[in-house]
């Protein structure tokens, strides 16, 4: 069950499925075109030489090829919902069967100076889709079109030549500020001993589960301009201005949306200590304000970690390339979250480390009492982290974690860990953890409450290029849903 909890502000995107038509096949004729002819520009430098040399050193690819296969059921847990559905669902509802299969690459050479990528999947589920608005438990938005082509990325790159520090054309992620995927041309800049740096973007944004938008019916600009304080400190102002069309509150019709995005961003790194600072405005609104750091002890044997972000306006009717659950899960309420963590390393007998980590999270409504999907959660934790004991490859891990009391959920104290063995060509792991809200994104959105979920992987390489994987996950909730993977990748 392919069920991925994507959190809701600082850092979010989605990056899910596309339907061209013919996109796989021309990905990999791109891929495929890319490298002869940067392999006959390279050619051609050493023509003059005889006898002719071989073709550059420097040229390398990489592929990954994965097939996997996905096999879930449900059953009634024999427990009383607490979840906000309006019902549970029935108590042998039908299994589901999928198909996925996924194909990355990559093509650098001439000093790693030109780079070709390709990423795509394709979904097919094999005992049949159900058609849009027909119950059923195991709905996925992947459904909807049979078979589902999927192009994540497909671009090529030119990087470091100066004043040029990169050019890209094709479907990729915005590099400045939040990130948005667009199929178009971004190009940054290196100028004054690379102290000055100065981009720009634009392009046709990328809609995922979107039947088939019009041509320039989306569309992003954006750029800005970033300055070298010091050897270690760098200041960035970026502008993006999206014009898109999103569904109204019906579905059934679509509503023109012009959105300006802007920030400013001062971010520093030293030997032991690295951070970063953010502010963002949304049309006429100072949005968000956040930050992240990381110190570490000189010896490395300790740290402390924090982040922390406000969303200070509600995220509603906005481009959805800047919001893009609000067509799932609405309006996106003000709110502050943040998460600080400290840890040490205990050196054991040799080769055995033991670290602990004591730390503390928080999601907290600025202004609106709590409702669906705009959740208050407050907990510390503690966790320990086993490694090479007993032995060589064995690892293990607790955590004990304290859910405070909010408007949301009494307290409550739960616990958690992972035990397994790895080795150069296999790996296993069995483990538990604890979830007080839980998000399924499926075709009707689901919120789950005080989620208890129970797993245990394992893989084994049978040759250096192709390994076999396992997993079954068991998620115990109003009802238990088991779901099973088995996966067969291949890295050439």
């Amino acid at each position: 069950m392919i069920k991925v909890f994507f959190p809701r502000g600082f850092g979010s995107a989605m990056m899910l499925a596309y339907r061209p038509s013919s996109s796989l096949s021309a990905g990999l004729v791109l891929a495929w075109v890319w490298f002869p002819v940067w392999s006959g520009v390279a050619r051609g430098e050493d023509a003059q030489a005889t006898p002719p040399s071989p073709p550059p050193s420097d040229w390398s690819a990489q592929v990954s090829v994965s097939q996997e296969y996905r096999f879930r059921t449900a059953a009634s847990a024999g427990v009383t919902s607490s979840s906000p559905l309006e019902s549970s669902p029935a108590p042998n509802p039908k299994s589901d069967h999928d198909l996925r299969l996924t194909l990355d690459g990559a093509v650098t050479g001439l000093g790693e100076r030109a780079v070709a990528t390709l990423s795509a999947a394709l979904w097919r589920d094999l005992d049949g889709h159900v058609p849009k608005g027909d119950p059923d438990v195991f709905g996925d938005p992947q459904d909807l079109a049979q078979p589902l082509y999927v192009l994540y990325a497909l671009t090529a790159e030119w990087r470091r030549t100066s004043p040029v520090d990169r050019f890209a054309v094709g479907r990729q992620q915005t590099a400045h500020g939040l990130p948005v995927t667009f199929d178009g041309a971004a190009l940054d800049l290196r100028l004054l001993q690379r102290r000055l740096s100065l981009f720009a973007y634009g392009g046709r944004t990328v809609h995922f589960f979107e039947a088939t938008p019009g041509l320039l019916e989306n569309w992003l600009v954006g750029g800005g301009a970033g300055w070298r304080l010091t050897d270690h400190a760098h200041v960035e102002i970026d502008s993006r201005y999206l014009h898109e069309f999103i569904p109204d509150a019906t579905g059934a019709l679509k509503k023109q949306v012009d959105t300006n995005s802007y920030g400013l961003a001062l971010a520093g790194r030293w030997e032991t200590f690295s951070g970063k600072l953010l502010a963002r405005g949304m049309n006429r609104s100072f949005s968000h304000v956040g930050g992240v750091f990381h110190l570490q002890g000189p010896t490395a044997a300790w740290g402390l970690d924090g982040q922390a972000m406000a969303q200070l306006v509600p995220l509603g009717e906005i481009a959805e390339s800047e919001s893009p659950y609000y067509a799932m899960l609405g309006n996106s309420r003000p709110h502050v979250r943040a998460r600080l963590e400290a840890w040490k390393d205990l050196a054991l007998k040799e080769p055995g480390i033991l670290a602990l980590a004591l730390g503390g999270r928080v999601r907290q409504l600025l202004h609106d009492e709590p409702s669906r999907f705009n959740r208050n959660t407050n907990a510390v934790y503690l966790r320990a982290d086993l490694k090479d004991r007993p032995w060589s490859g064995v690892f293990a891990s607790l955590t004990a974690e304290w859910n405070l009391p909010t408007y949301d959920a009494s307290a409550s104290f739960n616990l958690g860990g992972a035990a397994g063995y790895a080795s150069r060509r296999s790996r296993f792991e069995a483990g538990t953890y604890y979830q007080q809200f839980k998000i399924n994104y499926y075709r009707d959105v689901e919120e789950l409450i005080a989620t208890r979920t129970v797993y245990a992987t394992a893989s084994y390489r049978v040759l250096p290029q192709i390994e076999v994987r396992g997993r079954y996950v068991l998620e115990i909730v109003d009802r238990a849903i088991h779901t099973a993977f088995v996966t067969l990748r291949e890295d050439f």
